[in-house]
Formats: C-alpha cells, sequence, structure tokens
C-alpha cells in the first residue's frame, strides 16, 4: 500500500510539470509570433508612436474658381443649304439643243448648262430692235425738204384766201350789193381752212424734226428688251458655282415653261440638323442669346475624326418635337474641301452659356454606394474625407475641359486629393507629391 501511494504522487508531480512545461512553451512561441515583424506591436511602437501607420502618398489640386462652358454631344445629320441648291428650270419654251456639261461638273456662276434652240428668239429680236432702230432714225433730208415744201404751199394758200377776203370785206364796205353776204362767207370758210392747213404742215414739220415720243421709244425699248430676254433664256447657266449633280435633260427633248432640267449643289457651306435635349434648352438658348463665347457647337464626322467643323451661327426652332420633346436646332458650317457630304451622320457637340464658380478636377471626387459625391480634402497632412454637391437640386452638373463646379461642401484654396486618396479614412497622415 505504501508503495502504491508513493507512486500515485510521483505520478500527480509529474502531471504538473508537463502542464508547467507547456504553458512555458506556449509563451515562448507567442513571444516569437510577436517579435516577427507586422504581427502586433515591436518595441519600437511601445514608445509615443502607438497606433499610428506610414504616411500615403496622394497628388492634390487646389480648388479654384473657374469659367467654364459646359458642352454635351449629339447626333446630327448634314444638310444642304437652300440658298446653295438650285434646280434648274426652263423659262421659256423650246427644244433641248445641247448639253453643255455633263453630271458631276463642277461649274463656275454664270457657265453654260443646257442650251435650249434660240433661233426663233434670235429673229423676235432682230425684228424689235429693227422697228426700234426705225422708230428713232433721224429723218432723212428728201422728208425734210418735202414737209418744208407742204408748209410753203399751206402758206401760200394762205396768204391768198386771206387777200381774197380783205378785197370782198373793203368792196362790200363801198358796195354791198357787189359782194353778197353769202360770198363774203364763202370766203372767211376758206380762210380759216387754210390757215388750219398751215399749222397743220407746220406741227408735221416739227415733229419730224423732234422725233418719236417718250413714250414711243420707252414702248419699242420694252419690246427690244423682252425680246432679248427670252433669248437669254434660252441660255441656261449656273446661278452659282457648284457641283452639277442632277442632269435630267436630254437632246432633242421638248423643255415647257418650268420643266426641271439640272440640279447645282454648292456645299462649301452646309446646315448641320440635330436635337437639343430639353433639359438642355436654357444652356443653349443662353449661348446663342450672348454669344462671343466661342463657337456654338463643334461638328465631327466619323469619316474624319481628326478634322474639327466650328458653327458660329444657328437658330433653334420655335417648335418641339412632339414625342420626345426636344427642339430641332440648325447650324451654319463651312465645308471648304466638301468633306461633309448632304446626308451624313455627324457628332455635334453644343456648347452652353459660360458658368462661374469653384471648381475641381473631374477625378477628385466618387460615387459611394449611397450616391452622394466625396472628396479627400487634405488639411494639416492628414485626410479629411467630405461630402460635396455639385449641382443645385433640380440642376444639371457642370462639367468642362476636365473639370467641374462645386456648389457646395468646399471652400476656395483647400486641396483635394486627385491621386491615391479614395476611401482614406479620417486622419490618415498623407504626404503630398509634387505636380505632375
Amino acid at each position: 500500500m505504501k508503495d502504491r501511494t508513493t507512486l500515485t504522487v510521483v505520478s500527480s508531480r509529474r502531471s504538473g510539470a508537463g502542464l508547467l512545461v507547456g504553458l512555458t512553451a506556449g509563451a515562448l512561441v507567442l513571444g516569437c509570433l510577436a517579435a516577427l515583424p507586422g504581427c502586433g506591436n515591436s518595441a519600437k511602437d511601445t514608445g509615443g508612436n502607438s497606433g499610428q501607420s506610414a504616411p500615403v502618398s496622394v497628388r492634390t489640386a487646389p480648388v479654384e474658381r473657374r469659367t467654364l462652358r459646359p458642352s454635351f454631344v449629339v447626333i446630327g445629320s448634314v444638310l444642304a443649304d437652300p440658298a446653295r441648291q438650285a434646280v434648274l428650270t426652263a423659262a421659256t419654251s423650246g427644244l433641248v439643243d445641247k448639253l453643255a456639261v455633263s453630271e458631276g461638273t463642277r461649274v463656275r456662276q454664270g457657265d453654260l448648262i443646257i442650251q435650249l434652240d434660240e433661233r426663233k428668239a434670235q429673229t423676235d429680236l432682230d425684228r424689235a430692235e429693227a422697228a426700234f432702230a426705225l422708230l428713232v432714225a433721224k429723218p432723212r433730208v428728201e422728208q425734210l425738204a418735202q414737209a418744208k415744201a407742204l408748209v410753203d404751199k399751206a402758206q401760200a394758200s394762205f396768204d391768198l384766201v386771206q387777200t381774197r377776203l380783205k378785197k370782198a370785206t373793203e368792196l362790200r364796205a363801198r358796195s354791198p350789193e357787189l359782194v353778197p353776204e353769202a360770198q363774203l362767207l364763202d370766203d372767211q370758210r376758206n380762210e380759216q381752212v387754210a390757215k388750219a392747213d398751215l399749222e397743220t404742215a407746220r406741227a408735221q414739220l416739227e415733229l419730224l424734226k423732234k422725233g418719236p415720243r417718250q413714250e414711243q421709244r420707252r414702248e419699242a425699248e420694252v419690246a427690244v428688251e423682252a425680246a432679248r430676254l427670252q433669248l437669254q433664256f434660252c441660255r441656261v447657266t449656273a446661278p452659282f458655282a457648284g457641283q452639277v449633280t442632277d442632269l435630267k435633260a436630254r437632246v432633242g427633248q421638248r423643255a415647257d415653261f418650268g420643266t426641271p432640267l439640272a440640279t447645282i449643289l454648292d456645299t462649301t457651306e452646309v446646315l448641320i440638323q440635330a436635337r437639343v435635349p430639353g433639359n438642355r434648352l436654357a444652356g443653349v438658348v443662353r449661348a446663342m442669346q450672348r454669344g462671343g463665347d466661342g463657337p456654338l457647337a463643334q461638328v465631327r464626322s466619323p469619316s474624319y475624326p481628326d478634322t474639327v467643323y466650328p458653327a458660329t451661327v444657328g437658330w433653334l426652332s420655335q417648335q418641339t418635337e412632339g414625342t420626345t420633346g426636344d427642339v430641332p436646332v440648325r447650324l451654319r458650317v463651312a465645308n471648304p474641301k466638301d468633306l461633309l457630304r448632304v446626308g451624313m451622320t455627324v457628332q455635334v457637340q453644343l456648347f452652353e452659356a459660360e458658368v462661374e464658380g469653384l471648381a475641381i478636377p473631374e477625378g477628385a471626387f466618387t460615387v459611394n454606394a449611397d450616391g452622394k459625391r466625396l472628396v479627400t480634402v487634405i488639411r494639416d497632412g492628414k485626410a479629411a474625407p467630405t461630402e460635396i454637391e455639385l449641382a443645385p437640386e433640380g440642376g444639371q452638373e457642370v462639367h468642362a475641359g476636365g473639370w467641374v463646379l462645386v456648389v457646395k461642401g468646399l471652400h476656395a484654396g483647400e486641396a483635394v486629393a486627385v491621386e491615391n486618396g479614395y476611401g482614406l479614412p479620417e486622419g490618415t497622415p498623407v504626404t503630398v507629391l509634387p505636380p505632375k
């Protein structure tokens, strides 16, 4: 019994020693883990800087007052300028005598396109010019001599009748029975007739010297002008420089008044038609009213991505589209190289009126899960996450040139992180990198 008891005690002691050895080994392992880098606090961290991490390197930009001109992009199409597109029609009736150009030919203003048969028009002009020349021609010497002879003859007859009347009057005064009253009255009538013939002859001589009346001359001139105009109508010419895009006339075809013959198109200046969304209309209207802030729009074609076409003149429709509420807009664009073609689809960057205010780079803010705009402000070398507002309630955000206006949450001169500032907790120490 004694041995068995002793043996039990000894076993108990051995078990206690094993537990002590196990606790000591665990302590040593925890000590080793604590000594590893990054695990727990090192002996260095036990001092005054307990709980702080290494500074984060960020790049910042100042909050500054800027003038931004917002814009948006819509899809448009190229239209021909009505003042630079013409359908040539026959201004007079006749047969097509000649086609001076072919389809696709570039012509200058006044170049002949189609020639109609002009023989009848030429004959009518010759007749009118001959009539006018006859009317305004000076009298021949023989005509003047004949007119003067008629005046002399009428003067002689008048003198003779006057003499007879004078003698009859004197004789009747002395002896009434020798000159009856009927004879005296007959002599008086003959004197009046002779006087009238003399005046007529003199008037005809004066008219011959003066030539035709002004009204007659003008009537003859109008007849000549009308005939000359009919002759010009036989020549169908280009009203402006451009390209013959459609040639309908054929040689020998009869062209009546108003018959379409050809189409001329000039695309050195074209119109761009697009639509302005209703929520951007106010900004576009202000830009058009103010003017002087630069082009109203910039047009780009996918076919020529490196070419920009500025539009400085444009106008908005007075009606909206019934289905969308958008407002049609037309812009006048110079197209000197004829790269833009009628019917082509283009991208239109429409500019709104300039807006002034506090601005930050677009890369400085982020949007969290709640849809709030956040920036990281750097104050005293530490990060300070700050909520901002980019537009008033119901308004539009203003973005332009990589900047965005801030309406609430920041002040001028503050520094916001534009690199490595996303998600930094409040009070995180930072190191500001120099600007790029």
